[in-house]
């Protein structure tokens, strides 16, 4: 019973099952596409079999001298088209199901989710609980009807143990989640999409446990819920905020400006890496969905003990902090060369004005006068100087953007004060050269671009500095 195979073991559940039972004295094989992504399991002695679910003969060759199975790959996201989704959530799991039955393995732990079981309607509920048929994403669709093909297989006699998760979080967490957690940290949560739509949170880690435990004393047939804390979005920040001393969301969207933005939104999606669906899923299911579920039953009958919303945060913050920490000083160092090249611009644009005028002069004002205020000696002095000190900054700043986030916040800061100015010069000057006419459009519209870039980079990049 310890010699046990473990799909999607590269996964964000799986691969922390995966540890916790080789912690736990398993001998562990894996199912995986990309072995060099299992690599620290096999590094702990797991034996990885290369295969997918779709491949019939790699599942029967991973099968071979196991005792039981812990099925948990899959896939999920927003916005997926229903064939592939379908292929490898329904028709893998019919795979695998399919060959163990061929290969007589006697227990198998499959690992779903209470998306299966639908919206709970702000209600807590218990494993009876079926779906009501209103499906919000394709993912929903595709994990009810594996849960239906789960619970006929069982009808017919197949040793599975349906242990059905909610809401995981934690360290190594990449999804939708996480991006929350990490939009709070660097106080981009600014307002929630809807306060009273709620999870059932659970920490990955309790998730590895319970599975474990599901595995090892479960009834073949029956259903275990394995739930955390039940917490509505309001209620999530909130635990969140306590934690971190920053501040919640405090205003909600409303209905009708979500309406009006949902079509602009699913537009300018693919400038962000998006699709449409993505987006109508992601508002679809962010949006008035509750899924409250106890996991009274992990507790009653084995003892189970999962840590609280406040509790399991509280372990999860030093991750995500780092996490937060790693992707703004991404941030930063991709601001370096922007930077120190607006810096050497500046420098011959004030060397220029200061050392060279009439070069200036031609180049920006051909036909200005010696008389004209733009021309006068003194602008050209202020002109020249205040180049230079935009290149200082500039300059302080792409040196060493990762060490000196504030450097860079004052030189987004800067860009962006300078775009009134070019507006207001521009538009006045009647004596525009060809590079002045090209700035009347060029100049304003770049520095509010890489000045809002550059004050994003840097805020961000201050905020993780001083919470580290």
């Amino acid at each position: 019973m310890k010699r046990v195979l473990i799909t999607g073991a590269t996964g964000f559940v799986g691969r922390r099952l995966a540890h916790h039972l080789l912690d736990e004295g398993y001998e562990l094989k894996a199912l995986t596409r990309s072995p060099d992504d299992a690599a620290d399991l096999a590094e702990r002695g797991a034996e990885l079999i290369e295969g997918s679910l779709a491949n019939s003969m790699a599942i029967h060759r991973a099968l071979s001298d196991v005792d039981g199975i812990f099925h948990l790959a899959a896939t999920h996201q927003f916005g997926g088209d229903m064939g592939p989704m379908r292929r490898i959530n329904v028709q893998g799991t019919r795979n695998v199901l399919q060959t163990a039955d061929y290969a007589e393995v006697s227990r198998i732990l499959y690992c779903g989710s209470d998306t299966s079981l639908g919206d709970t309607k702000g209600k807590i509920c218990d494993e009876s609980k079926e779906h009501d048929g209103d499906f919000r994403s394709v993912y929903e669709r595709t994990v009810f009807e594996t849960h239906e093909l789960i619970e006929r297989q069982i009808d017919k006699g197949a040793p599975i143990i349906n242990a059905i998760v909610s809401m995981p979080y934690g360290p190594g967490d990449t999804s939708a989640i996480a991006d929350l957690i990490s939009h709070h940290l660097a106080g981009r949560a600014v307002a929630h999409l809807d306060r009273h739509s709620g999870f059932t949170f659970t920490h990955v880690d309790d998730i590895a446990t319970a599975l474990r435990i599901a595995y090892e004393k479960g009834d073949v047939g029956e259903r275990y819920l394995v739930s955390g804390t039940p917490a509505s979005s309001g209620e999530f920040f909130a635990t969140l905020s306590e934690l971190t001393n920053i501040p919640e969301p405090r205003t909600e969207l409303p209905d009708w400006l979500v309406d009006l933005m949902e079509p602009l939104a699913e537009r300018l999606a693919p400038a962000v890496g998006k699709s449409g669906a993505q987006i109508r899923e992601a508002l679809a299911v962010g949006r008035g969905t509750t899924r409250y579920y106890s996991g009274q039953k992990m507790r009653d009958e084995f003892g189970w003990q999962p840590r609280s919303l406040k509790d399991g945060l509280r372990d999860s913050l030093p991750w995500f902090r780092q996490r937060e920490a790693e992707a703004s000083e991404q941030l930063l160092a991709s601001t370096s060369i922007p930077l120190v090249g607006m810096s050497l611009f500046d420098i011959g644009l004030g060397t220029s004005a200061l050392v060279f005028p009439e070069t200036y002069l031609q180049l920006m004002h051909p036909h200005a006068g010696g008389t004209h205020p733009p021309a006068a000696r003194s602008f050209l002095a202020r002109t020249g100087l205040l180049w230079l000190f935009f290149a200082f900054v500039q300059g302080r700043a792409g040196a060493a953007p990762v060490d000196n986030p504030e450097w860079v916040l004052v030189a987004g800061a800067l860009r962006l004060m300078d775009v009134p100015a070019d507006i207001g010069y521009l538009l006045s000057s009647e004596d525009l050269g060809l590079l002045g006419k090209a700035g009347l459009i060029a100049a304003p519209l770049f520095n509010l671009g890489i000045g809002a870039f550059l004050t994003y980079a840097g805020y961000r990049g201050l905020r993780a500095k001083l919470s580290s």
